[in-house]
């Protein structure tokens, strides 16, 4: 990875879409980092189109999209979108999406939480539609051991279900989506976009494993400094690094690419 500070200002100003985790990504501790929304709204001012990619619930989903100045937002790893179309919201659920009360998924839960007592499911699970999340970090103090981590990502595998980490949850699904899927699903959906032609035009952002879909997929993706707490976990790793971690190296990353895209029109 080399530092966000040696990106081509010229691959900086040919992007057209910023796509950005959430948690760990543009917010530290558990709470949103005023430099990171400042910097998501210049981006946006800016003329990028600007679209959330979170393993959070759809119901957290909705909401960033209600509030925040991005066009769309992709849930619980890929499972749902939200995008706008005028005044109005559509979802747009991954084909092959199941909901998250499917036998199998239940039982890894039971699973799971039998074999590691620590772990909670997370808070926003009942805002969920697709996919379940196991709490290793949010709230559990102190965080599980990656060994713990291991054995939940384990019970889940074992009845042929997807499970992956994020910097504060495992979360778990039945079906063959992922960030990755759901990004180009919905750029070509509603955003025109063409591989082809616009792979090098985005810019992803994230933190931890669940985002090395990403990673290994977009040229230009992007971690903040924490992604170093996982590297051992990721095969992929993105082409950027910023020196700070957190939402303040998504503003850093964020800065990067305004001030390529300012000196433009000087």
């Amino acid at each position: 990875m080399k530092s966000i500070n040696l990106m081509p200002a010229e691959t900086a100003r040919a992007l057209r879409w910023v796509l950005t985790d959430v948690d760990d990504t543009m917010t530290r501790d558990g709470k949103l980092v005023s430099e990171a929304y400042a910097t998501l709204c210049e981006l946006a001012a800016s003329g990028l189109r600007v679209i959330a990619v979170t393993g959070r619930s759809a119901g957290w989903g909705e909401i960033h999209l209600q509030e925040w100045p991005i066009v769309a937002a992709i849930t619980e790893n890929g499972a749902v979108s939200y995008y706008r179309k005028g005044s109005a919201v559509y979802a747009l659920p991954h084909p092959t999406a199941l909901p998250n009360a499917t036998p199998a998924l239940q039982r890894a839960r039971e699973a799971a939480l039998r074999a590691v007592p620590r772990a909670r499911m997370a808070s926003d699970n009942r805002f969920r539609l697709y996919d379940l999340a196991i709490d290793h970090a949010e709230y559990v103090v102190p965080p599980l051991s990656p060994a713990e981590v291991a054995i939940i990502v384990e019970a889940f595998e074992r009845e042929n279900c997807v499970a992956k980490p994020s910097s504060i949850h495992v979360n778990c699904w039945m079906g063959a989506f992922n960030k990755r899927e759901a990004a180009l699903a919905l750029l070509r959906e509603t955003e025109g976009y063409d591989d082809a032609r616009d792979r090098s035009r985005v810019l992803y952002v994230g933190d931890a494993p669940n985002d090395e879909v990403m990673f290994s997929y977009f040229p230009n993706a992007c971690a903040v400094a924490n992604i170093e707490k996982w590297i051992s976990d990721i095969k992929d790793l993105p082409s950027w690094v910023a020196s700070r971690g957190y939402g303040e190296g998504f503003a850093e990353i964020g800065q990067r690419v305004l001030a390529a895209r300012r000196s433009q029109q000087d």
